[in-house]
C-alpha cells in the first residue's frame, strides 16, 4: 500500500510566502505593508475619551452636586468647566508620553517632559 502523501513543511510555506512577497513588491513598486509607518488610532481615541469623560464626569458631579444642595446650574457649569480642563490636560498628557516614545525609538532628541 503506497504511503500518504506527507504535507509539505514550514520551510517549503516560508518559501512560498517570500516569493510571494517579492512579487508584490515588485509588482507594487513600494515598500511592503510592513516597512511603511502605521497609524495608531488607539491613542487618539484614547485622548478624545479622556476629553469626553472628564467633561461628562464633571458635569454629572456638578449636576449631583446642584440637586443635593439646591444651587441651580452654578456648580454643574463649574463642573463642566472643571472636567473640560481635567480631560484636556490627561489628553495633553498623553500625547506628550507618546512623542518621548516616539522620539526614544528614532533615537532622536529627548522633548522636555
Amino acid at each position: 500500500m503506497p504511503e500518504p502523501k506527507k504535507p509539505s513543511g514550514f520551510d517549503d510555506f516560508d518559501a512560498r510566502l517570500a516569493k510571494l512577497k517579492g512579487t508584490r513588491r515588485a509588482r507594487d513598486g513600494g515598500p511592503d505593508a510592513d516597512d511603511r509607518p502605521h497609524m495608531d488610532w488607539g491613542r487618539g481615541l484614547q485622548a478624545g475619551i479622556e476629553i469626553i469623560a472628564g467633561v461628562a464626569g464633571g458635569s454629572l458631579v456638578g449636576w449631583a452636586l446642584d440637586w443635593w444642595l439646591d444651587t441651580g446650574p452654578f456648580l454643574m457649569i463649574g463642573g463642566f468647566m472643571l472636567g473640560a480642563a481635567a480631560g484636556m490636560l490627561n489628553a495633553i498628557r498623553g500625547m506628550k508620553r507618546l512623542m518621548n516614545e516616539g522620539a526614544d525609538r528614532s533615537g532622536g532628541p529627548e522633548s522636555p517632559k
